[in-house]
């Protein structure tokens, strides 16, 4: 047999393999299966395709309805306020990201390793979840009455306690306000971080554990030998997840700020929504929102790739 026949035969052998496996007619139960999949499915398709099929027609035509081409993409692309939202959606992101992460392990670690209790882990789960489920619109309010000027809370306690003698613009300056806008995202959002992984810290073996105990390792060697590979996808997730809440955050920073001072707190969102609702660029809008899915799309294609390196 030749070489070039040794390595096409076991292909073959493979393909005819998975051909005989399709020919297999569906069971009773996989027919039923496939039955009550279907319309769930297309009405999610028809869902998520009316609007992407909506976006990519009027990101290549005019007001008129006339078609354009990709003039709407370049329009996008050289507005120098594009490029401001992306520096600020990038500070946003650093701010938010690293703390929220750390935050969230050190608060996983903490109860994964010190509180022994079933129930105070339950009761420490729920309040976690709460964060949650405020909707951001409320955390926006609530943010705001803690740095809004004159009434906010914030400064209303820090005079009374004598530590200042005048108000802290926290939404009048540029970097106040950015950290401003990001402690609320870091409040909310950090308890998702803990609980995710905290989940995968009770995957981790108890006998693994005890071992490296016996043998005189340190917390620091057990966490970054034993607990660390079975968090490390979990972390990858984490990272797109709040990436790409990262890059729709609207509603808490547009009532805490509204986007200023300036283009301060712009962020892509904030962006594509001045530019449809107040600059009424309807096409530019919609290029800017190809753009960002197909920058997801990107995104998303490199976690999944990243996901079996880490499990391996």
């Amino acid at each position: 047999m030749s070489r070039e026949s040794e390595v096409v035969a076991p292909t073959r052998r493979r393909a005819a393999a998975f051909d005989s496996r399709l020919s297999v007619p569906l069971t009773r139960q996989q027919r039923l299966a496939y039955a009550m999949l279907v319309p769930v499915l297309g009405t999610i398709f028809v869902i998520v395709a009316y609007p992407l099929g909506e976006a990519l027609y009027e990101s290549v035509t005019n007001a008129n309805g006339a078609f354009v081409g990709l003039t709407n993409y370049g329009f996008a692309v050289r507005s120098s306020l594009l490029y401001q939202s992306l520096r600020a959606t990038g500070q946003y992101a650093a701010l938010v990201l690293p703390a929220e992460i750390l935050g969230g392990l050190a608060l996983a670690m903490l109860v994964h390793r010190m509180v022994r209790s079933t129930a105070l882990q339950a009761v420490i789960y729920l309040l976690a979840v709460v964060p949650l489920v405020v909707p951001p619109v409320a955390v926006g309010v609530i943010a705001r009455l803690m740095y809004a000027p004159g009434y906010g809370v914030l400064n209303q306690v820090l005079m009374r306690l004598g530590l200042l003698q005048a108000e802290i613009p926290w939404l009048g300056d540029p970097v106040l306000a950015m950290l401003s806008v990001a402690s609320a995202d870091v409040w909310q959002w950090t308890p998702f971080v803990y609980l995710v992984l905290f989940a995968g810290l009770q995957t981790v073996p108890h006998e693994t554990v005890e071992a490296a105990q016996v043998d005189g390792a340190t917390s620091w060697t057990q966490f970054w030998h034993i607990e660390l590979p079975y968090l490390r996808p979990l972390f990858v997730l984490i990272l797109f997840f709040r990436i790409a809440d990262v890059i729709r955050a609207f509603d808490g920073i547009f009532i805490l700020t509204g986007g200023g001072p300036g283009a301060t707190t712009q962020l892509l969102s904030l962006f594509l929504y001045q530019t449809e609702f107040k600059f009424s660029q309807t096409g530019v809008a919609a290029a800017l929102a190809v753009l960002i899915m197909l920058a997801m799309t990107a995104l998303y294609s490199v976690v999944t790739r990243l996901l079996p390196l880490e499990r391996g």
